[in-house]
């Protein structure tokens, strides 16, 4: 297959994975909009305007109205947070912070996202009835949001270890006969704990687990010759013999999400 042929098929790939999470997400969203119209109708939301017993209540039709709002900010906020998810990429002018500064990102993006589905709890308690309320004292909504913040908080917190890792230089600045150099021991041990925390995490929500990857050092796999002096900038006496920054940005942009 030519390269032409290979890099169209990969990105018709990654576009169809795309377009699955956003399809799942859009699915998830709208399964807590339907929770929202089942628990306001069966919360003994009473009258209208001003409430039928005279109390002051919100009609069913406000509320199901605010609660509608505060989905549709969730779901925008959910959106924001996967195209995020997905828009960084390596290159030979990417910095070492700014791999960390695209983690903390995330974080704050999680953040956001379980801000806006405390909105959605929120509105859905609004005029409900406290002696008419479940068992439990909780509506199904605020159940739900509440198992899914926990889920984000983790999450959130993982990615906001990893900020501060990396300095301001290239991740792939290697010169002509560069030694590899040894990593810092602390800041793979935080990159590592959070990566593994982020997984596990994903495993507890039934999330398929990442996959091998089959990408190989030849030409066929990477797509330029030698790419094999690219891998020698990770290793110490190993002597890279040019400067193969752009090779090593290749090995590492041609593993895809889902693999590792």
């Amino acid at each position: 297959m030519k390269k032409g042929k290979k890099e169209i098929c990969v990105k018709s790939e990654e576009r169809g994975i795309r377009i699955g999470r956003m399809e799942r997400m859009e699915k998830r969203v709208k399964g807590i909009v339907m929770m929202v119209v089942m628990g306001c109708n069966s919360g003994g939301v009473k009258g209208e305007g001003t409430g039928g017993d005279g109390s002051g209540a919100k009609s069913l039709s406000e509320v199901l109205m605010e609660v509608g709002r505060s989905a549709g900010d969730a779901f925008y906020s959910f959106l924001e947070l996967v195209s995020g998810s997905l828009g960084f990429s390596v290159t030979v002018d990417t910095t070492r912070s700014k791999v960390g500064e695209y983690f903390s990102g995330l974080g704050k993006k999680l953040g956001e996202a379980s801000e806006e589905l405390e909105e959605v709890a929120k509105k859905s308690e609004v005029g409900v009835g406290k002696g008419e309320e479940s068992k439990d004292g909780k509506n199904a909504i605020r159940i739900a949001v509440d198992a899914a913040k926990g889920v984000l908080s983790l999450l959130k917190t993982h990615l906001e270890s990893l900020k501060g890792i990396g300095d301001g230089n290239k991740v792939f600045d290697v010169a002509k006969d560069q030694d590899g150099v040894a990593a810092s021991t602390e800041e793979l041990k935080k990159a590592y704990k959070a990566l593994k925390g982020i997984v596990e995490v994903a495993k507890g929500q039934k999330v398929e687990e990442p996959s091998a990857s089959n990408v190989t050092l030849a030409q066929a796999s990477i797509g330029v010759n030698d790419a094999k002096n690219g891998a020698k900038v990770l290793a110490a006496g190993a002597k890279a013999g040019a400067a193969v920054g752009d090779k090593a940005a290749l090995i590492v942009s041609s593993v895809r999400g889902g693999r590792c």
